[in-house]
């Protein structure tokens, strides 16, 4: 007789090349959920209620069919990573990722990868999952780069690394006291270019290295930063850790850090993605006659809701919710590659003590108005609804509706000008970010509105202020959300 443990299946993914359709070669990724509140088919059946001197019910027959997958991890890199592009319907943009089949060893020691490896000098790379630890780790790229070989110096042969290596492109290293902060407290340069850098107005940067040869002498210039405008030798910032004075970088290499960026588009802009994917859920000892193993697969799914949770003194958490197509019975057959999924490999969950790097609310022109918050949770939601026709059970398609951005928090009753931005429905900003060894992740909702307003009176404790907050297409960026993903972000 089987039976499973639910400490014993695994729930793998894998992205679809169309609705419902693995690829002839699909990679699969390990999940590592917490809980499983959902997955497979709910079936819905009509049984024959005929008038009959009987009184009895006849057996019916099946009318519909939904198919949903809900899971909750813990909110790490990999975690964030694998879904974003999916619930932003848009593809993440910004500087490359490489998975290097072999590391070079001795003068002429770098990464080597399929192609586009021929990076300039002094762009900074991250490395992450080699064997020999001296081939991880913040790089700086030297100068004879080739298109199959990203020249860093130190490394250590080594062949055959594990499926799941990386190296991204994390930022740039200035030449010495080229990179400056001008009076109005934006960056410029001479020998660097800016708009060679693949960012992306609306992304977000750290502005300052760990050493202090590769920071300014002025303190407050250091931390995140908003894009507001690249040029050739300026680049413009907006929400600034703090403000930033003029500093000249003299006798300095400064380091800026930065890495791919996803924001909500229109269905027409270039970088709009509709993304389903495949999941598995592998039952160990289900099989009868056993012990045998079976694999059940939801298809066809869209991303319809994501929650970030900030709890106070805890792990941030992720709930995943995704609408599709069918889900059949588990079988003994399991799709191609999936025996052999790519394993995490940046797995460190965020909390909410530690690796909180900012987390604010401001008005427009940068005023704080809170970063006392108690709890915090954000909502990204596409009001996915499954299409249906006649002749078949289950969904045939799946509709993306309106992408709406929302949160629920807590804070301090510290600042009334949060009870009047409520009642004058004021447009204000929140960013948070959240930094680990692992990198970082910073969301922006540049526009939005507060609701709420409700207050709680503990005894012995602050005064509190419940609050919501309904995101809207900001005028400028056109977007309600900015993601800046950070393959390295140093601690402070």
């Amino acid at each position: 007789m089987g039976r499973v443990l639910t400490n014993n299946l695994s729930l793998a993914c894998a992205a679809e090349e169309a609705i419902g359709v693995l690829p002839a070669t699909p990679s699969w990724k390990l999940l590592e959920p917490n809980t499983i509140n959902n997955f497979g088919a709910a079936i819905t059946t009509v049984a024959r209620s005929p008038i009959s001197r009987n009184r009895q019910r006849q057996k019916g027959t099946i009318t519909d069919l939904d198919s949903a997958v809900e899971f909750a991890a813990d909110l790490t890199l990999d975690s964030f990573l694998d879904f974003i592009e999916a619930f932003c319907f848009a593809a993440l943009v910004g500087p490359p990722v490489f998975t290097p089949t072999a590391v070079v060893g001795g003068g002429s020691s770098g990464y080597t990868v399929a192609s586009g490896g021929a990076l300039a000098e002094g762009t900074l790379v991250f490395a992450r999952g080699f064997a020999n630890a001296a081939n991880n780790g913040l790089k700086v790229v030297a100068a004879d780069s080739t298109a199959v070989l990203s020249r860093v110096d130190g490394l250590v042969e080594e062949t055959g690394p594990p499926a799941n290596v990386q190296v991204e492109v994390c930022g740039v290293q200035g030449v010495t006291s080229d990179i400056t902060v001008n009076a109005g407290g934006n960056l410029t340069a001479t020998a660097l270019d800016f708009t060679t850098l693949d960012l992306t107005v609306g992304q977000s940067i750290w502005v300052g290295g760990e050493a202090t040869a590769t920071r300014f002498a002025e303190a407050a210039n250091r931390g995140f930063a908003r894009i507001t405008a690249i040029a050739a030798n300026l680049l413009t910032l907006d929400k600034k850790s703090q403000d930033f004075t003029e500093d000249d970088g003299s006798g300095k290499t400064i380091h800026l850090y930065f890495g791919r960026f996803c924001r909500n588009v229109a269905v027409d802009d270039g970088d709009y993605l509709e993304r389903s994917y495949h999941f598995e859920a592998a039952f160990p000892n289900l099989e009868e006659p056993g012990p045998g193993d079976e694999y059940e697969y939801a298809k066809g799914n869209f991303c319809n809701r994501l929650s970030f949770e900030l709890p106070l003194a805890g792990k941030a958490a992720l709930t995943l919710a995704f609408i599709g197509t069918d889900t059949e019975p588990p079988s003994t057959t399991r799709a191609d590659g999936a025996d052999s999924p790519i394993v995490p490999l940046r797995r460190t969950a965020f909390n909410t003590s530690a690796d909180i790097a900012r987390l604010r609310v401001q008005q427009v022109d940068e005023t704080g108005l809170s970063t006392d918050f108690k709890s915090l949770t954000l909502t990204l939601a596409n009001n996915v609804s499954p299409e249906k026709v006649i002749g078949l059970l289950g969904a045939k398609y799946v509709n993306a509706g309106v992408f709406e951005v929302g949160f629920d928090g807590q804070l301090l009753f510290s600042n009334p000008a949060v009870a009047a931005a409520i009642r004058d429905n004021e447009t204000v900003g929140l960013d948070f970010a959240v930094r680990n060894e692992d990198g970082a992740i910073l969301i922006d909702l540049p526009s939005l509105t507060l609701g709420g307003g409700g207050r709680e009176y503990p005894v012995n404790e602050s005064v509190l202020i419940n609050v919501t907050g309904a995101a809207f297409e900001d005028q400028t960026l056109g977007t309600s959300l900015g993601v800046s993903l950070f393959p390295f972000a140093p601690a402070s």
